[in-house]
């Protein structure tokens, strides 16, 4: 589980961050198997400047060389999408603790409070109103 949270810090560069001037991803976390392959693939090829299917240090911006340290499977000092979407899903399956290929809200508090970001407590919910007697 712990080199799961290293990739996962290490891929934030990757998957949070898109390069200036370039269009943004969807902000919403992806919750299925299939959207979080998609969204790598989207956040790959937007990070991949020079379109030559590889992330390099300079592509990464300031997490470089955590990401390369993590997610460089084949040691080229690079990233493929490959390499990235492999990471990722072994993250995701780390966090979908009953294997349903979904993420529910409590997996993902469950994993934020692991690598000690735990969402914002949700609001109090409203005392109902006293019904009369």
């Amino acid at each position: 589980m712990k080199k799961s949270v290293l990739a996962a810090a290490a891929f934030a560069g990757l998957a949070a961050a898109p390069l200036q001037a370039q269009p943004t991803a969807p902000s919403s976390p992806a919750s299925t198997r299939a959207e979080v392959q998609q969204r790598v693939a989207q956040r790959f090829a937007i990070r991949d400047a020079n379109h030559d299917g590889f992330l390099a240090s300079d592509e990464l911006g300031d997490s470089a060389a955590m990401a390369i340290a993590q997610l460089d499977a084949d040691h080229d000092s690079k990233i493929s999408l490959a390499e990235a979407t492999t990471a990722m899903m072994a993250l995701f399956d780390g966090i979908d603790a009953d294997h349903d290929g979904t993420i529910s809200p409590a997996e993902q508090a469950a994993a934020e409070a692991r690598i000690g970001q735990p969402r914002p407590a949700p609001p109090p919910e409203p005392e109902p109103a006293p019904q009369p007697d």
